[in-house]
């Protein structure tokens, strides 16, 4: 079984102008292609057979979330490999509630034309009973991508602690008055969970779904934390908007893996002491359920190119995820082992409701 990870990125402002421009995109195509990427874009069409992907349909991307966040941009990269490589039409959709997002990708035609890029919140909100879509029965798992690398927590700019501890003894200090933007239920939701649990702390939480919701209301002061994307934070503190205390990982990463040197600002909670304080999200692009298994099998092999590809590679590591491939069969181990986990999670905060 081949997987793919941390492999070379590109380092400095490029990327995040590249991720920038991506964003801005409201469909598919790159405004950064080269010459090159259309010469690559021809020859990717003659070669397209047997890549199980529709090459005569607009496959629609379905974001379940809004434009801006880790996830939009990252579906974004996907989208311009899959034109430039295979010669393939795509177009991405955004969708201000994940829960639709999800539903309207479980609700298409199996037929390979309509498919999103989802996280651990898929799973989370069904086994919170927030949301009806059964991820292992109503929708196919295709292929296990990049995980979310460096989650990062910010505060607003005027808050009276610059690093995590100062946070953890202020909260400690003030029960329940600190507001934590996150959303009902996901990924933050449980990672809030954790850290409250771990550290002995308690935090009002405050709905805040989406990143573009959280940066928003971090820089006008409305929420006291709220995770977002490694990123953005970094333009918003620089433009004076926020400022960053700490990034969240998996066990045993370090900031130092990302590919440009930040300031200390921006080590991990591990690396600052809280070595509990850690979790892993995984990406993964998903179809309706009853997809031909012969196709599925051949879309997880094409996003191999595709993730490997320079430009997609890099521009995944430039916003602050771990870029990655992983077969079919270790696709669905780890799916099924990060759902075991999230259950395990909601049953110790007393949020547990099926699966």
């Amino acid at each position: 079984m081949k997987k793919i990870t941390r492999r070379s990125m590109l380092k400095g402002s490029a990327v995040a102008a590249a991720a920038l421009a991506l964003s801005a995109c409201g469909g598919s195509s790159s405004s950064t292609a080269s010459s090159a990427s259309t010469a690559a874009s021809a020859a990717g069409t003659a070669a397209a057979d047997g890549i199980g992907f529709p090459q005569k349909e607009t496959i629609t991307l379905a974001v379940p979330g809004k434009a801006g966040g880790g996830s939009d941009l990252a579906i974004r990269y996907y989208s311009e490999g899959l034109n430039r490589i295979y010669g393939l039409k795509t177009t991405v959709t955004n969708y201000d509630s994940n829960t639709v997002g999800h539903q309207t990708v479980a609700n298409a035609k199996p037929d390979g034309t309509t498919l999103m890029v989802a996280t651990s919140a898929l799973n989370i909100q069904y086994i919170t009973g927030n949301a009806e879509v059964n991820p292992m029965t109503d929708l196919t798992l295709i292929a296990c991508l990049e995980d979310n690398g460096f989650s990062t927590l910010a505060v607003p700019k005027d808050a009276p602690y610059d690093d995590f501890n100062g946070f953890v003894e202020y909260a400690k200090a003030h029960p329940n008055e600190l507001n934590a933007g996150m959303p009902a239920a996901g990924a933050n939701t449980f990672l809030f969970g954790k850290l409250c649990s771990t550290l002995g702390i308690e935090l009002n939480k405050v709905e805040c779904a989406s990143e573009s919701d959280r940066l928003t209301n971090l820089a006008g002061g409305f929420i006291d934390i709220g995770v977002v994307g490694l990123g953005n934070a970094q333009e918003y503190e620089k433009a004076g908007k926020l400022k960053v205390i700490g990034t969240v990982a998996g066990d045993g990463i370090t900031i130092s893996e990302y590919p440009a040197e930040l300031p200390d600002n921006y080590k991990t909670l591990q690396e600052q002491g809280f070595q509990d304080c850690y979790m892993l999200v995984y990406h993964y692009l998903m179809g309706p359920a009853g997809m031909d298994e012969t196709m599925v099998k051949e879309m997880n092999a094409a996003m191999q190119a595709v993730v490997e590809d320079p430009t997609v590679n890099e521009g995944i590591a430039g916003i602050g995820h771990i870029p990655g491939w992983h077969d079919l069969e270790e696709s669905e181990e780890l799916h099924q082992k990060e759902y075991d986990e999230l259950v395990e999670i909601a049953k110790s905060l007393d949020m547990y409701v099926q699966g």
